[in-house]
């Protein structure tokens, strides 16, 4: 019984998806107010979703609000930043975005098929070591791709003479770096469920729960991707 519940989990799951994610790519080429509107309409859904996590601890309410605060405002405006502050933008949106699902899935099959020793039982029970090999393998693999790609396919003002440090084994590394950071992101917002008593963050996404379940690894590998490439320029 419990083996049916989980494949129709899993297959809620891949629907939603394959319905949501070329709505939010189609948002992102598209930019401009479309762009704008999206993003904060997401950030009002995870500060919402956020504080009624903080807000269902007991203790240190007001500090973790305000941390909650500042965390979602960093991670969102560093997406915004992304997009428009820097040349090739979209590219590296993009990039970045389809590096995080990679990471995700390969965390989660990696994780599954493997199992063993776990990450971080406490917060995350069905987290391990071997998903977290899994994340970074798949993050980095998937980076370089695009970066590889990138050499076909340009956007916007072409290739950006301040990016021509981002090599292919450059991308490689960070890639690996950032499916580290993005299992972190994923431990701190179940530190906060955890605390809260709660399963899911919410029920807005069939088979992910609330937004904040889905766009976990994303709020924190936003900005570190953002200081890596503020560096390399």
């Amino acid at each position: 019984m419990k083996s049916k519940e989980k494949k129709t989990g899993l297959k809620t799951r891949v629907i939603s998806g394959l319905v949501l994610a070329p709505c939010v790519i189609f948002l992102i080429v598209l930019g401009g107010g479309f762009f704008l509107a999206m993003v904060l309409a997401a950030f009002m859904i995870a500060l919402y979703e956020f504080f009624g996590l903080a807000y269902g601890a007991k203790r240190y309410r007001i500090l973790h609000l305000l941390l909650g605060g500042v965390y979602l405002s960093v991670a969102f405006g560093s997406f915004i930043f992304l997009r428009f502050g820097l040349a090739e933008g979209l590219w590296l949106v993009l990039a970045m975005m389809v590096s995080v699902w990679a990471s995700d899935t390969g965390a989660y099959f990696t994780g599954k098929t493997i199992g063993g020793a776990k990450l971080a039982p406490y917060l995350s029970p069905n987290k391990t070591w071997a998903g977290l090999g899994g994340a970074m393998f798949f993050c980095g693999l998937m980076l370089a791709l695009v970066q590889y790609l990138r050499k076909f396919i340009t956007f916007e003002t072409g290739l950006a003479p301040e990016f021509d440090t981002l090599t292919i084994p450059f991308m490689l590394m960070t890639g690996f770096l950032l499916g580290a950071v993005g299992q972190v992101g994923d431990l701190l917002i179940s530190f906060y469920k955890r605390r809260a008593h709660a399963k899911d963050s919410g029920s807005l996404i069939p088979g992910h729960g609330g937004l904040l379940d889905r766009i976990d690894s994303l709020l924190l590998v936003s900005p570190v991707f953002l200081g890596i490439l503020l560096l390399c320029r």
